[in-house]
């Protein structure tokens, strides 16, 4: 065996073809593969790279800017179909927490920045330039609060430990 002799270019070709039957492989399964993409955004291509609709990047929406010792604006008014976002500029990590009662106020089929616990509607923790938001609700009058989690932050040169924020959908008279 040990004399044989070799074929010119078959341990070349021999590599070639084990390459691309493992990469064949390795994108098999993407191939019949479910749709696990966030259904809350709507895309306009199948392809894994979002698209999204024009008509959801025109959706009407106010930020709310959380800083160390203030939201701003603390009261914010929302026409029926805008959206809210907070974007945090706080050197503590903020939590953006409402009754649970709010859930049933939301129009969304599915939380996306935030999760119901115990009592609350509460985001994940944001640091200074994450943001988080918050699905559209039905008109009326909803209190929320900025909650910090990091107690060393807390005191004379650090971060208010709770800020409160109001958001008015619509005409809340009406309701």
């Amino acid at each position: 065996m040990r004399n044989a002799q070799r074929i010119p270019g078959t341990r070349r070709a021999a590599g070639l073809c084990a390459s691309l039957v493992a990469l064949l492989l390795a994108f098999a399964p993407l191939a019949g593969a479910e749709d696990t993409r966030p259904k809350e955004i709507p895309y306009d291509t199948s392809g894994p790279v979002p698209a999204l609709d024009p008509s959801y990047r025109q959706t009407s929406h106010k930020v709310v800017l959380i800083t160390d010792n203030a939201l701003n604006p603390k009261l914010v008014t929302l026409d029926e179909g805008q959206l809210v976002a907070w974007i945090s500029y706080s050197a503590a990590p903020s939590a953006i927490v409402f009754e649970r009662e709010v859930a049933r106020s939301m129009i969304c089929h599915s939380l996306v920045n935030f999760s119901i616990k115990d009592d609350e509607l509460r985001s994940a923790d944001i640091n200074a330039g994450e943001f988080a938001s918050f699905c559209q609700l039905k008109p009326g009058k909803y209190r929320y609060k900025i909650v910090r989690t990091d107690q060393k932050l807390g005191g004379a040169g650090g971060a208010a430990r709770k800020l409160d924020g109001w958001i008015v959908v619509g005409n809340p008279d009406d309701t």
